[in-house]
């Protein structure tokens, strides 16, 4: 009887772990396991009424698909587990996914954020990606704990008595729809903000970011913005752009603390008018790491100009470079001149090249890294094994190995993959 107990208590340690620890470990499992642990032991048969994190996400919603009213029950199961919850909810997350069974309303927000303002709400995850777009509740800005707010698939208005998210450090809007001048209110209501994701969001044809605190700014543009204005952005150190069809407004004229830029542009503008030259000449010297997709490395204005970001940013440590373009090309170009520097040297430590198609200047401008950059960790490049035959990815495999290199510990990899 002695040994069976001693047996007991031993396989029964998971028991005794700290409750911050047992708070980590309900928090990252599953709404279904979590309660599932409630067979663990006598111990562990409420522990899941008192998880701190509650995640109720595309899983959840595929289980109960197949019943004649999945809405009813997906909806009572989320109620009674608010209801029946015992202690603070610090992160909640609810992801309706795309043609999903379940829809949101109205009724069912003005029940559970109360019940999660009440409860010490930190990180709320609201997305709607079910395809018709709902009217945003009031209730949800009464939240004033919030550290991270998330939300998508909504309208999207401010009453004249909205407090504020005194204490949100980090807010991600994703196909939101801004009643005029929400946008701008909502910002003003955010003192202490430090990153700001904007997506797909419209209401809004002009966007003014005047937050001194922000670090950390992703915009994917719609099709209707016009200008971005950042003078106020001081202190940003990661910038990412998604700008479609626009160009960067010439208000965006210094960043003096960018650390981090990444340029997805319109494809129907040439690289060197989808970056103002206030920007490059002024914010670029402090870059230590730079994205730009859908560079064209058959285009010789391409080349050039990213040539021109090399001399305005000398301090980069990290290069990505995306070339999605499919054109082969059998004009030959002639890049001597443009990848010419006598007196250059690149601090680039990691550089990755990705191209989808003709590989040609691709490896003109590998050979002008390689000579170049004397403190080169490792270059990786990346073609589409689709387009090339076998007899192209011998050669371009030989002469990679060949190329002439300053840095003794330069190792570059060649990897072919499947482009979408």
């Amino acid at each position: 009887m002695t040994l069976l107990n001693e047996e007991t208590y031993q396989n029964d340690r998971i028991s005794d772990l700290p409750g911050n620890v047992i708070d980590v470990i309900l928090g990252n499992l599953k709404i279904r396991d979590q309660i599932r642990t409630s067979i663990l032991s006598t111990k562990w048969r409420y522990m899941w009424t008192s998880a701190p994190q509650l995640c109720f996400d595309q899983d959840l919603f595929e289980i109960f698909q197949h019943l004649d009213d999945p809405n009813t029950v997906i909806s009572k199961i989320i109620t009674d587990l608010l209801m029946g919850h015992n202690g603070p909810i610090h992160k909640f997350t609810l992801f309706i996914p795309y043609n999903s069974y379940f829809k949101i309303t109205m009724e069912h927000l003005n029940m559970w954020i109360p019940i999660l303002s009440r409860k010490d709400i930190k990180y709320l995850d609201l997305v709607n990606d079910y395809g018709q777009v709902y009217q945003m509740p009031y209730i949800v800005l009464s939240c004033k704990e919030l550290t991270y707010f998330k939300v998508g698939g909504f309208k999207l208005s401010i009453p004249p008595n909205f407090y504020g998210f005194k204490r949100l450090l980090e807010l991600h809007l994703v196909c939101v729809r801004f009643e005029s001048g929400a946008l701008e209110n909502l910002m003003s209501g955010c003192p202490f903000l430090e990153k700001l994701n904007i997506e797909l969001c419209d209401g809004f044809e002009y966007l003014d970011i005047s937050s001194t605190t922000l670090k950390v700014l992703l915009l994917q543009l719609s099709d209707d913005m016009k200008s971005i204005c950042l003078k106020k952005a001081k202190n940003l150190i990661d910038f990412t752009l998604d700008a479609n069809h626009n160009s960067l407004s010439d208000s965006i004229k210094s960043l003096p603390k960018l650390k981090r830029f990444s340029l997805v542009r319109g494809k129907k503008n040439p690289y060197a008018e989808s970056i103002p030259p206030t920007l490059l000449t002024s914010s670029f010297s402090s870059l230590e790491y730079l994205q730009l997709d859908d560079l064209n490395l058959n285009d010789k204005e391409d080349i050039v100009f990213f040539v021109s970001v090399l001399k305005s940013a000398p301090g980069l440590i990290e290069v990505v470079i995306k070339s999605h373009n499919d054109n082969d090309t059998s004009q030959v170009l002639d890049l001597s001149k443009e990848l010419e520097c006598r007196s250059c040297c690149l601090k680039f430590q990691t550089v990755d090249i990705y191209v989808r198609a003709n590989p040609q200047y691709a490896m003109s401008l590998i050979q002008f890294i390689l000579a170049n950059s004397p403190s080169l960790k490792i270059l990786t490049f990346n073609c589409n094994s689709k387009k090339l035959n076998a007899r192209t990815l011998y050669r371009i495999s030989q002469d990679l190995l060949w190329m002439k290199r300053t840095s003794p510990r330069a190792h570059v990899k060649f990897l072919l993959s499947t482009f979408p």
